[in-house]
């Protein structure tokens, strides 16, 4: 059963209940309360009867309660005798034979003078019966008694019981109907942004990453559509990101793998004598360049795979962070000195020793100088200086270079994310995208931040800090998760 028809009808079969519920506890009450009326409209009519005997007393006219018993007679509907016993008659007034089946003493005067009577008669058990003194200032003069055919009374409670009761049906079906309605009409609602998500999801999983579903609703579903939006967003830049990889990994190896195919032929096609020094050297060169880059390639993959599974153990031991700073900017000094770059090392006397993998450490300022070099154009300057911050110990890398733009700055150290049209401003070749992320990993292994600061045209910023009281040894969590 679709969930459609689920709901509908779990909706229909809660409304049916509630409003068979709510119409049975309604007929009960109303059959009380018609009870109670009913009790109330005798009790008034034994009051005025009271009255009209006091009445006929007071005028010592009997005719005048005999004829309001006839009267009653024939406009109280149900009434099966209404008699007053007066005491100073000495007789009963308005009597008839139901109240002598009720009564059978009634006609002796030893019974007239009882205050309380107990009916006794053949027809006792159908009747109901209301009776009270008569009272004139504080003497009672008689008694009046009215008794109604018990059958008569549940019979009346019982039709208007019946007439409430059509209409509270008649009412409650009109309110199942418009329940089924509504319940069709909240379950179209409900099912049409889940039947929506399901046509996304069924489009994303035939490759249409483009597909976006409606979420201007404030609800749970304009929630979860703006959650499923957002994994389609990043599923795209997967998909994205899985061509610029398959890109980035197809043009790093096929550049020195074409470079290293064409020089070893052009070495193979003669005998190495007969080929001059020069060009010997220079393609020897050359095929070491490009093996070194391949393999550096590979070792990068490696070790972000190893990061981003948590497999990498960084291991902690006193380090000079100064010392580590001045060997890689005196291992670029000649590609600084062939590019016009001037560098510059600041770093204060005292800077405390940090707990560090300095293998590791050194390989995160390779690369962040790496990347100012390639970024600098000529004539430019990269400095590169560390601080105290108290907590930590906070190395900055900056250059005068070309900057980044500010809608690049938040994905610089994601895989393989690599800032449009740089290479045709500095010339330089294509980066793997994949230093950066490195770099990151390896920093926030040691518990420390990496930030960057840019401007374009002016230079760029990168900022890293170690903190002074880290452990001995950490395992690398998957920090890309």
């Amino acid at each position: 059963m679709k969930l459609r028809s689920r709901l509908s009808l779990f909706t229909l079969v809660l409304i049916a209940l509630l409003v068979a519920g709510i119409s049975a506890v309604i007929i009960v009450l109303l059959e009380k309360q018609f009870t109670l009326d009913s009790r109330a409209q005798q009790e008034t009519l034994l009051k005025n009867f009271v009255r009209v005997c006091v009445e006929s007393v007071d005028s010592r006219d009997p005719i005048i309660a005999y004829n309001y018993i006839e009267n009653m007679k024939k406009s109280v509907p149900g009434l099966a005798y209404a008699v007053f016993m007066d005491s100073q008659f000495q007789k009963v007034l308005g009597e008839n034979k139901t109240f002598f089946d009720v009564y059978p003493d009634a006609v002796s005067g030893e019974f007239l003078r009882k205050e309380s009577l107990v009916p006794r008669g053949p027809a006792a058990e159908k009747i109901d019966e209301l009776s009270s003194s008569v009272m004139m200032g504080s003497q009672s003069v008689g008694l009046a008694r009215i008794g109604l055919w018990r059958h008569y009374l549940a019979k009346e409670v019982q039709e208007k019981v019946v007439r409430v009761q059509r209409i509270v049906w008649l009412v409650s079906l009109g309110g199942v109907f418009v329940g089924v309605l509504a319940s069709l009409v909240i379950s179209v609602q409900m099912t049409r942004p889940i039947h929506r998500l399901a046509e996304g999801a069924k489009a994303i999983g035939d490759g249409n990453l483009d597909v976006r579903v409606d979420e201007n609703r404030r609800d749970e579903f304009g929630f979860l559509a703006k959650e499923f939006n957002i994994m389609a967003v990043k599923l795209k830049e997967l998909d994205n990101l899985k061509d610029d990889f398959v890109s980035s990994v197809s043009h790093e190896l096929r550049s020195p793998l074409a470079a290293i195919a064409g020089y070893v032929e052009l070495l193979t096609r003669k005998p190495l004598e007969q080929i001059p020094l020069e060009k010997r050297t220079k393609a020897f060169g050359i095929i070491l360049e490009s093996t070194s880059r391949l393999t550096q390639f590979i070792n990068d993959i490696l070790d972000l795979a190893k990061i981003k599974a948590g497999r990498v153990e960084i291991r902690k031991s006193p380090f000079e962070i100064g010392r580590s700073i001045e060997s890689v900017v005196g291992l670029f000094l000649p590609l600084f000195e062939k590019k016009n770059i001037t560098p510059s090392v600041i770093v204060p006397p005292g800077l405390p020793v940090v707990m560090a993998d300095g293998e590791k450490i050194q390989q995160v300022i390779t690369n962040l100088v790496s990347n100012a070099y390639k970024f600098t154009l000529s004539g430019g300057t990269v400095s590169v200086s560390a601080r105290d911050t108290g907590s930590a110990v906070e190395v900055t890398v900056a250059d005068s270079g070309i900057g980044i733009p500010p809608v690049y700055l938040g994905q610089l150290f994601e895989r393989f994310k690599q800032v449009p049209g740089t290479r045709e401003k500095t010339g330089g070749t294509k980066g793997s995208g994949l230093g950066l992320a490195i770099a990151k990993g390896i920093v926030e292994a040691h518990g420390g931040t990496i930030r960057v600061e840019s401007e374009e045209g002016t230079g760029s910023r990168f900022i890293f800090s170690l903190p002074k009281n880290a452990g001995e040894t950490v395992q690398v969590k998957n920090i890309f998760s």
